[in-house]
């Protein structure tokens, strides 16, 4: 009895491999896109590409490796770039799409790809945020969702009371305008009755 097995993965080098090795064996299109879909899985490549494959390999190319396309290369997704808009939405939340992709000398359509594809932001109340919270993130929101769980049931209502809510951004206000404070505070000498702490 024959053994066969599906293959999960592949690389489009490897697919054009057995094409041209089929074809060179004389199979026809559709067979070899059936033994593709037979040994890989039913979207390994349509049946028109295997066939254009087919005739790539009659007119003559030899290589199974994709060529080099004429025009532009991507040179707008850097890793510098992608800091760099990272670093201008942390700066500011309410900068706009266009404003970055003129800040770096770039498309409207690059700068949009790194904040919503790569960066994975999104606009919130006018502001950027990110999409989803990274696992650090959670399990600080669970923890204090448990602290607060855990005063409630001392406390009851009178703890709902105490709650002051509110953003990363006006926190960031609060830190800007009392380290203003204290510096006009020590050009004058002065002690200020601020509080210190502002939770972390």
């Amino acid at each position: 009895m024959e053994r066969r097995c599906v293959l999960n993965s592949w690389s489009k080098e490897e697919v054009k491999a057995v094409i041209r090795y089929e074809w060179a064996r004389g199979v026809s299109g559709t067979e070899i896109h059936n033994h593709l879909v037979e040994f890989y899985r039913p979207g390994v490549m349509s049946k028109q590409m295997v066939r254009r494959w087919c005739r790539t390999f009659s007119d003559g190319r030899q290589q199974v490796e994709d060529i080099p396309r004429a025009g532009r290369t991507r040179t707008a997704t850097t890793d510098a770039n992608i800091g760099n808009v990272d670093d201008m939405i942390r700066a500011n939340r309410r900068i706009t799409i266009d404003e970055i992709a003129e800040k770096l000398g770039i498309s409207h359509e690059r700068a949009q790809n790194i904040i919503h594809d790569i960066l994975r932001y999104r606009k919130v109340s006018a502001r950027w945020v990110q999409r989803q919270l990274t696992s650090t993130h959670q399990e600080q929101r669970m923890a204090v969702s448990l602290e607060h769980l855990v005063r409630y049931h001392e406390d009851g209502n009178d703890f709902l009371f105490r709650i002051v809510t509110g953003d990363e951004t006006t926190r960031q206000e609060i830190v800007l305008r009392v380290q203003l404070v204290l510096s006009l505070c020590s050009k004058d000498n002065d002690k200020p009755s601020l509080p210190m702490n502002l939770g972390s």
